[in-house]
């Protein structure tokens, strides 16, 4: 009897609890900005000491700047195979309140410079990902 009793308690928490998972793929995941082309001139930069991230969650992706320079700003996003659009940029403020982003000149350092920003995914792999949009190309390993 005691067998049955836990089986029975077994099923109603696992029926009472809804599994949330995303369908991402190899774009889930905590990205480093390795490298930055310039598209009009052809300069490379490397990045990979500016420590800066790219967070990649079920329906957010999070700019984070791990020196503290730069706010960390949360979008939503859509992805395609081929594109990726970011929308609604907030400003991370735990300690108070989240911040809409009005002023989106505080995103070009992240290379982002317009609202949706587009960029075309030119390669994405479970370590690797190359993405691009009007005026940069962006290289990320994935941690």
């Amino acid at each position: 009897m005691k067998k049955w009793i836990f089986v029975l308690l077994a099923m109603m928490l696992v029926s009472s609890c809804d599994m949330e998972t995303s369908d991402n793929g190899d774009f889930d995941g905590y990205w480093q900005l390795a490298s930055v082309d310039t598209l009009a001139t052809g300069g490379h930069t490397d990045m990979r000491d500016s420590l800066i991230f790219w967070s990649v969650q079920k329906r957010v992706l999070e700019t984070r700047d791990n020196r503290g320079v730069r706010p960390n700003v949360m979008f939503r996003f859509e992805r395609t195979a081929s594109s990726l659009v970011l929308s609604d940029p907030i400003i991370d403020n735990r300690e108070v309140s989240d911040i809409p982003v009005t002023d989106y000149s505080i995103l070009e350092p992240y290379g982002i410079f317009d609202i949706p920003e587009t960029f075309k995914v030119l390669s994405l792999s479970s370590g690797a990902m190359q993405l691009e949009n009007k005026q940069l190309r962006f290289s990320f390993r994935k941690y």
